[in-house]
């Protein structure tokens, strides 16, 4: 979502020069860059303004700290200011000490409150509560068989019913005192634009039950109406923080970086895909360290840490280094690396991926994927085993059942020994007969890369 952003600061932030103490005229030249890639990432200018003055104080009449030059000291201040703009958030669910906790999504239609409804009801589970989601959107038949049809897949507790609005939230919290389930998250209406009819609605509903907090669903692709949105809903419901949809999008980024300042509320979580996994706790610090291009370890081995099958993968390590990789490992990895995100995502975190997103842009990343995986899915049980058993009449066989050319097979064998030797080479046995090389995703005892 930030690359345009990214891109600009890394050039702007080049521009600056001098040793010692910083210039003025390379610290305005600098700044002004920046102000420029921060409107064209449809920041409000207002946030702008103040967000360089507030980065000039920190740089002004400085000594350049010992072991940083002085681009480092700014992208140092750059990125400082960048975590208090996004409001300083590592905060997940905040859950009642009396239960269930109650939970009230409101925002525009269209902005994504029903799929974070259950993105929010699987991370409480994750976090060891037993969620229920509750429709409350009557006017819009088909936003309650969403949810229903959402919660059924993904073994989540649903309510809904007809009537007053505010009668059925009730009812569905006592239906999950009933049930014994500790959290309830209400699905409320939205419309095309805020109207007065919406917000007399949810303010009586927000009256009616023990709503412990209330969300902003906010829509990242639609740049500054976001934050008007923000400010109309902040103003008339009151907020305890927002949720940013779509932020694996191709928006700006600007809503994300004026939504602060809008609403009065930080960024709490964001959505980072369509999975209904795909919910992250905002954490300001990364995200600010995402934008310029430094990456996000801390999030991605999370993530890893969640989806990654850590006894497969050991497994699946140690062929590796006996240099017996099968194509059923190889296909078992690429599923595993497909469930933490698009692999756009997934660089997005890696310190210096930006520049192998560029080389990988234009490219359908996500079907070369499903291309390789049809290919290996068209071998025989033996072929997968033992790939050099694949000669030239199998390659064609291959490329027929998969549907693609016997030069697509080629590269996929090509892979597979790229990656053996890959792991050879990183993987060099010491004197004691340990393994090193291979950096732990998991720590002790965990998988490795």
């Amino acid at each position: 979502m930030f690359e345009e952003l990214s891109d600009r600061l890394a050039v702007a932030l080049k521009k600056i020069s001098g040793r010692g103490v910083l210039r003025p005229e390379d610290l305005e030249a600098g700044l002004r860059e920046v102000r420029l890639a921060l409107l064209e990432a449809d920041v409000n200018f207002k946030v702008v303004k103040e967000f360089i003055d507030r980065v000039r104080a920190r740089l002004v009449g400085s000594e350049v700290a010992p072991g940083l030059t002085a681009p480092q000291q700014v992208i140092r201040a750059v990125n400082l200011e960048l975590e208090v703009l996004l409001g300083g958030n590592a905060e997940g669910l905040r859950y009642s000490p009396a239960p269930p906790t109650v939970l009230m999504l409101v925002g525009l239609q269209g902005s994504g409150k029903t799929t974070t409804a259950i993105k929010l009801a699987l991370l409480a589970r994750r976090e060891g509560h037993r969620p229920l989601v509750a429709a409350l959107d009557l006017r819009r038949p088909a936003a309650v068989e969403q949810l229903k049809t959402l919660a059924a897949r993904e073994q989540v507790g649903f309510y809904s019913g007809r009537g007053d609005v505010a009668a059925i939230a009730r009812s569905a919290i006592d239906e999950a005192k009933r049930l014994l389930l500790d959290v309830v998250i209400l699905d409320t209406a939205g419309r095309l634009h805020v109207d007065a009819e919406l917000m007399q609605e949810l303010k009586h509903l927000k009256a009616a039950v023990p709503v412990t907090e209330t969300f902003l669903v906010a829509d990242s692709m639609t740049g500054q109406e976001a934050v008007k949105v923000g400010e109309a809903f902040g103003g008339e419901i009151g907020l305890d923080g927002v949720i940013l949809t779509k932020l694996d999008g191709d928006a700006r980024g600007g809503a994300a970086l004026s939504l602060r300042v809008a609403t009065g509320q930080r960024i709490r979580f964001a959505g980072t895909g369509e999975k209904p996994q795909d919910l992250e706790v905002f954490h300001a610090e990364r995200m600010a360290s995402r934008i310029l291009g430094m990456g996000d370890v801390l999030t991605l081995i999370e993530r890893a840490e969640r989806t990654v099958d850590k006894d497969k993968a050991v497994e699946v390590e140690k062929r590796l280094r006996a240099g017996q990789l099968t194509f059923d490992d190889m296909l078992a990895q690429m599923r595993q690396v497909s469930s933490m995100g698009s692999l756009e995502s997934v660089l997005d975190m890696v310190p210096g991926g930006g520049a192998l997103k560029g080389r990988l842009a234009g490219q359908d990343t996500d079907k070369e994927v499903k291309k390789m995986e049809a290919i290996i899915l068209s071998m025989t049980k033996r072929e997968r085993a033992h790939p050099e058993v694949i000669d030239g009449a199998r390659k064609k066989r291959i490329a027929r059942g998969s549907g693609v050319e016997p030069a697509d097979v080629n590269r996929v064998l090509k892979a597979r020994d790229a990656m053996q030797k890959l792991a050879k080479q990183f993987g060099a046995v010491n004197r004691k007969g340990k393994a090193v090389g291979l950096p732990r995703l998991f720590g002790k005892g965990g998988a490795s890369w």
